[in-house]
């Protein structure tokens, strides 16, 4: 099972560059969780803290292109460091406002720096495109990138609750950005696995989106809105219940769940095509949380979120590999940065609807419009299936897009 990875992670500089990323990549699982319980502590109120997530998430969204297009036609590192500075300074100025309980439109401002964080999720994924030679290949690193997102989904969520409700408010934010500086400081050094600059005039997509981008996006919009409301909705189930802390070992239960599913997604060749596999992987989601948002205690919730997590890493390592087969190499950080793009957005709308549902209507409300998104997943990956059948299965990849070769192996 684990042969493949090892394949690729015994390439020169390979392990060095996954696991500096994965550490560079920590804010992503700890800082809207710790931002959330921050502003919703200080202030007591989870309507103005899903509002300044949503925010920040939308203008993380906005960023994600431009930033993406930079660190392609720049290089990582020149692109890089001045987008970690603004990251920073978002941070510092969030902590010093809630501290302070300064006016609300200071910690807009902070969410917006802060977000400014550039293309984190993709830089590891285009120095494995920039070394790797097969689909295969590509599809195990991809595959391993899911997982490592998951280890630190697993863990994330869980320490920003325990740090911000047991010790200190801020404690999440200041764990996640230190972890950003050290991890980033080390990707940055291993030159010998950069990809190099793109500095020719157009090399972005512009407005030329491939379409198989946009039906990825749009899956992972739903996916998004989904991932906002549960977040919000589990941290105020485990304050009903009295265990607000346990609301991240929730969450890391879901992320265990998807750790597990794409540990085994990656170790197989599998026979169905690439878009069945997607659009199947959504519908699974779909159901898996639909019924999460069913389940009447904490135990059973915990439990549902395990076996529904465990569809999300397959379902992002598929549309890394749906959007890696549609757009050029010098493309491909540009290209992946629209997945988090949908996310993005679909994060910020599903924040900002359960935080003022869960204030007026408690846990309940939240859970509800959960439901109703998981619903949305079905509807939007369905809307988009005969769409990525014909990109993926019958087009003509342009110049350096890898192409799917037949299973070397007995498929599963």
């Amino acid at each position: 099972m684990f042969d493949r990875y090892r394949d690729i992670l015994s390439r020169p500089g390979a392990a060095a560059f996954a696991f500096s990323g994965l550490l560079s990549r920590l804010p992503g699982a700890m800082f809207n969780i710790s931002l959330f319980l921050m502003v919703q502590i200080q202030y007591d109120s989870y309507e103005m803290a899903g509002r300044v997530i949503a925010i920040g998430t939308l203008a993380w969204a906005a960023q994600t292109v431009p930033t993406a297009r930079l660190v392609d036609r720049l290089g990582q590192r020149t692109g890089m460091i001045p987008l970690v500075g603004l990251h920073v300074t978002g941070v510092t100025i969030a902590i010093t406002t809630a501290m302070l309980r300064g006016p609300e439109v200071w910690l807009w401002v902070a969410a917006v720096l802060a977000s400014l964080s550039g293309p984190l999720g993709s830089l590891t994924r285009a120095r494995w495109s920039h070394i790797l030679t097969s689909d295969q290949e590509i599809h195990t690193a991809f595959s391993l990138e899911g997982v490592l997102d998951e280890i630190l989904y697993m863990g994330g969520p869980a320490l920003s609750a325990i740090l911000a409700t047991q010790i200190y408010p801020p404690l999440g934010l200041l764990v996640g950005t230190s972890a950003l500086l050290v991890g980033i400081s080390i990707l940055l050094s291993q030159t010998a696995t950069e990809p190099p600059p793109r500095r020719d005039e157009g090399v972005g997509l512009g407005f030329k989106i491939p379409k198989i981008v946009i039906a990825v996006t749009v899956i992972a919009f739903a996916l998004g809105t989904l991932f906002g409301t549960i977040d919000v909705s589990t941290v105020k189930l485990a304050e009903e219940q009295g265990v607000k802390w346990a609301a991240g070992i929730i969450l890391a239960m879901l992320s265990f769940g998807s750790f597990l599913g794409g540990l085994f997604y990656g170790s197989r060749t599998w026979k169905a095509s690439l878009e069945r596999r997607l659009v199947a992987g959504s519908l699974l989601a779909a159901i898996g949380f639909w019924a999460m948002a069913l389940m009447p205690n904490l135990g059973l919730f915990a439990l549902c979120g395990f076996f529904a997590g465990a569809t999300i890493a397959p379902i992002i390592a598929s549309s890394d590999n749906a959007i890696q087969r549609s757009v050029k190499k010098a493309q491909l950080t540009e290209g992946l940065a629209w997945l988090r793009i949908g996310i993005g957005i679909g994060v910020a709308i599903g924040a900002w609807v359960a935080g003022a549902l869960i204030e007026r209507s408690g846990a309940h409300g939240g859970l509800a419009f959960t439901g109703v998104a998981a619903v949305f997943v079905a509807i939007a990956a369905l809307a988009v299936s005969p769409w990525l059948g014909h990109r993926l299965g019958k087009r003509t990849p342009p110049a350096d897009v890898y192409v799917e070769p037949p299973p070397a192996q007995p498929a599963i």
